[in-house]
């Protein structure tokens, strides 16, 4: 018996995975990224692109994005606007932080006048391969999941 477990034992040791192998590396947010939300209650998107650059700091990046809010019932139809972001990655979690630059174009022109534009933060993960990032879209509390992918891969 006591052979028997001993064989076991030595045999599930060998078999077992080791630590390193359970561990995955996350993937980098370098380079090029397109994104877009799921539709907001008040039927509007946030779509756009993303450029991300190291910086001399693990784990820590900086970012520009040009992002629209299109939407089909508001007043508004779309708000465009450039914004920049810095990044903190923690394994596969990836929070960005943004500031508006500017609001560029608002349809229709005539409510560009006195427009207040809030921050779009992300708050995803990053998968192994690095090709995309999954999570959420957060501003002034309204919450809603977004969806990153390198520039130029097709969606599947």
């Amino acid at each position: 018996m006591t052979r028997a477990l001993l064989l076991a034992l030595s045999l599930g040791c060998a078999l077992a995975p080791t630590s390193s192998a359970q561990l995955k590396k996350a993937g980098s947010p370098v380079g090029d990224w397109e994104f877009k939300t799921a539709e907001h209650p008040d039927s509007c998107t946030i779509s756009g692109t993303m450029t991300v650059a190291a910086t001399n700091k693990k784990g820590s990046f900086t970012c520009t994005f040009k992002a629209v809010q299109a939407c089909t019932r508001r007043e508004f139809k779309a708000i465009h606007t450039e914004q920049s972001c810095v990044i903190a990655q923690v394994g596969s979690s990836v929070e960005i932080t943004a500031k508006v630059e500017k609001i560029v174009r608002v349809d229709p022109k005539w409510m560009i006048t006195g427009m207040r534009y809030a921050p779009d933060d992300f708050h995803v993960r990053i998968n192994e391969s690095g090709s995309e990032m999954i999570g959420d879209f957060e501003s002034i509390g309204e919450i809603e999941p977004v969806k990153f992918w390198r520039t130029g891969e097709l969606l599947s």
